[in-house]
């Protein structure tokens, strides 16, 4: 592979990472850590507050696990490809070198 097996395989352990991310933040239910109602503080100034963070929080936790699923998949497929077809490899990726004189 010309070299590009380790690139390749940073690019399959990004798509990995990100999976595990969306594992673990997937099943997360922020809004639902916070009490309906007047959370125990009848009068409250903040009841208001919770409400609105509540609202605010609703439904954003899985379209941001379902991006890092999207991406994980991409990576993968993108390590399946370089791998498949090493022409694309030696085309898309570069090895970083320092210019000469620096070390």
């Amino acid at each position: 592979m010309a070299g590009y097996e380790v690139i390749i395989d940073k690019i399959a352990a990004a798509g990995k990472a990100a999976q595990r991310v969306a594992d673990v933040i997937g099943p997360l239910d922020f809004a639902g850590a916070i009490p309906d109602g007047d959370a125990g503080m009848p009068g409250a100034r903040a009841i208001g507050k919770l409400a609105s963070v509540k609202q605010s929080w609703a439904g954003k936790v899985k379209p941001i696990a379902t991006g890092f699923t999207d991406y994980a998949n991409d990576m993968t497929s993108a390590a399946e490809f370089y791998r498949t077809y090493e022409d694309a490899a030696q085309h898309d990726l570069r090895q970083f070198q320092l210019p000469k004189g620096m070390s």
